[in-house]
């Protein structure tokens, strides 16, 4: 019997979030959202793409608790602090290489693999924490996972290469079981998710099909401007399935 491992971690432009699976492929899957911003008083299905580093550049905190951390500081304090907001599209457009830098709020600069290395570190960790924390007897490690991280289609092969060395370098994957680490496109994403929605409300005549997928000859259209919605409804609607 086969087990169906999954952790999807969408890593978004404004917000991110995973949502996770630990079913026997036998059985329906039943993937799990990890829910955010407990600690300020919000629920959420993602957190702030935010990051914040000490002054030498050392990792504090990702998502609500960054921002939160930030500007609880003051003056001089807060100048030292490398922040890191809506960082994602830095990569757009972009001649990548492994030593290419980013600005943080106060104007001074890190590397890019750095920042986007300890921001899937972070994801993980929390992801297998969550795991654990509501699994009995087994504790999961990250390589008994199938992990899919979204990327934008519009990047060009070395910036999706960039998330893939990213990845291995947050101990998501190793060499060796790279297979394990799949790279899907925002819109194909959301596509899929598309095609699982009611017919109702999407077609308006000989409706004869529950979903867009056993509706054959369908055509729909995905706008990038709505992906990131689409994705995180997607992720969403995941933890609120019976």
């Amino acid at each position: 019997m086969g087990d169906s491992f999954i952790i999807a971690i969408d890593f978004g432009t404004a917000y991110s979030g995973y949502a996770f699976s630990i079913t026997s492929r036998e059985e329906d899957i039943d993937p799990y959202l990890k829910v955010w911003g407990e600690g300020v008083g919000l629920e959420t299905p993602k957190t702030p793409t935010c990051i914040l580093f000490d002054e030498q550049e050392e990792f504090i905190s990702f998502g609500y608790e960054a921002k939160e951390k930030y500007l609880s500081k003051k003056g001089q304090e807060a100048r030292d602090k490398f922040l890191f907001d809506c960082f994602k599209m830095a990569l757009y457009g972009k001649e990548i290489n492994r030593d290419m830098l980013i600005k943080a709020a106060n104007g001074k600069s890190m590397k890019a693999l750095k920042v986007f290395t300890e921001a899937l570190r972070f994801l993980k960790y929390d992801a297998m924490e969550t795991i654990n924390s509501t699994t009995r007897g087994k504790k999961f490690i990250p390589s008994d996972f199938t992990w899919v991280l979204t990327v934008p289609a519009i990047w060009d092969p070395s910036a999706k290469q960039f998330m893939r060395e990213a990845a291995m370098q947050a101990g998501i994957v190793t060499e060796g079981n790279e297979d394990k680490l799949v790279i899907a496109l925002e819109p194909e994403a959301a596509s899929v998710w598309c095609k699982k929605l009611p017919a109702e409300g999407f077609i308006t005549q000989n409706i004869s099909r529950n979903s867009l997928d056993q509706s054959p000859g369908t055509q729909y259209i995905v706008s990038t401007v709505e992906v990131e919605q689409l994705t995180s409804l997607f992720m969403k609607s995941w933890k609120e399935e019976p």
